[in-house]
């Protein structure tokens, strides 16, 4: 074909091409589904945007974060207005003191199901089992530091545990690993922050010039990102049984138990039938398969593993256990019920509550 007959072709489907990007900009600007994707994707990319309160936080490195120490302030959203205090150490407690011959301590770690988000202090599950523990176990007094900070995965957790483990003593160390994004997070750590403008702020998530000037750009970069994260799921997963053997291993003879908190998103458990099919040809692996995989790990290395019952993930009482249908994480009674399940695995797995890795003889 000469030069001449192919270039009105070229011309009309560069002409195409161009109508169909701009029908589609403008679609994922007006359609009010799309446009809602768009604007939910911006207003987390920006600092302003964080839903914590300004000055929460202060990092430490590019990749360790923990709440401003002496911090004081309300949390609120629209499913909760709570107070937030900040002891010396960056953590969401009372300010930690030498330990008392006689005291059971038990460190706490995790993310926003640990930190308590929504809640008061006193009502998150960590300082619940505090209670329950003095309780069943009469004439041995029980302490636990909540070091959860929101958004940590367990490669944070493993920072919060070299930072804080040392000088808190632990008898125990409990570690709330969340179903829903902890392996994500894992995957992609170490992830790099930085407080800009008094808000935390991802530096390896913030939109380039397309995704802030197109809203068509925007919602393809997300949906690639998505695809990502679910081909590099498998790799996530095994970085997560090395980081959580490596606690293991640093900590000794001081157990380690995961408590095994399962997907609060509803939608998780309603995925059409296509969109699971789709989900299993990416990652390679059925979505819920490394619960199983997850607590036999954690058996072979020798660490607890606490699961929280159906109740937590689709029973039809679940929606009275969380914030709101947007904010899945617990509430009150949420918390109040997850301490229990704790508790009652703690009593049914002494070694854990004797301070001993789980292979030792009993005293």
């Amino acid at each position: 074909m000469t030069r001449r007959a192919w270039l009105p072709h070229l011309v009309l489907a560069s002409l195409g091409l161009a109508l169909a990007l701009v029908v589609g900009e403008v679609a994922a600007r007006l359609l009010p589904p799309l446009a809602h994707r768009v604007a939910t994707l911006r207003a987390a990319s920006e600092p302003r945007g964080e839903v914590h309160p300004r000055g929460l936080y202060r990092v430490q490195g590019e990749s360790h974060w923990t709440l401003t120490p002496g911090f004081a302030g309300r949390f609120v959203r629209p499913a909760f207005d709570v107070e937030v205090r900040a002891n010396r150490l960056g953590l969401r407690d009372r300010e930690p003191g030498p330990k008392v011959p006689g005291t059971f301590r038990i460190l706490g770690l995790g993310d926003s199901f640990a930190f308590g988000w929504g809640v008061p202090a006193e009502a998150c599950f960590l300082a619940r089992l505090a209670a329950l523990l003095d309780a069943s176990r009469p004439g041995v007094a029980h302490e636990v530091l909540n070091a959860g900070i929101p958004g940590y995965g367990t490669y944070e957790a493993r920072q919060m545990l070299q930072s804080v483990g040392p000088a808190w003593e632990p008898d125990l160390v409990v570690l709330a690993f969340y179903e829903g994004n902890d392996y994500l997070n894992n995957g992609e750590a170490p992830r790099r922050r930085a407080v800009v403008d008094g808000y935390l702020t991802d530096l390896d998530g913030r939109p380039g010039f397309l995704s802030r000037h197109s809203a068509l750009f925007a919602l393809v970069a997300d949906q690639w990102a998505r695809a990502g994260e679910k081909w590099a799921f498998r790799a996530s997963v095994e970085k997560t049984k090395r980081i959580l053997a490596d606690m293991r291993a640093g900590l000794g003879s001081v157990p380690l138990v995961v408590v095994f908190i399962p997907d609060q998103d509803s939608a998780a458990y309603h995925r059409p039938p296509f969109l699971r099919f789709t989900d299993r040809l990416l990652r390679g692996e059925d979505v819920f398969r490394q619960r199983d995989e997850l607590a036999s790990f954690c058996q072979d290395e020798g660490i607890g593993f606490c699961r929280l019952s159906p109740r937590f993930e689709n029973d039809p009482g679940a929606a009275s256990l969380r914030l709101s249908p947007d904010d899945t994480h617990f509430n009150a009674e949420g918390h109040r019920r997850a301490a229990e399940e704790i508790g009652v695995w703690l009593d049914a797995h002494p070694w854990a509550l004797e301070g001993r890795h789980p292979s030792s003889p009993a005293p």
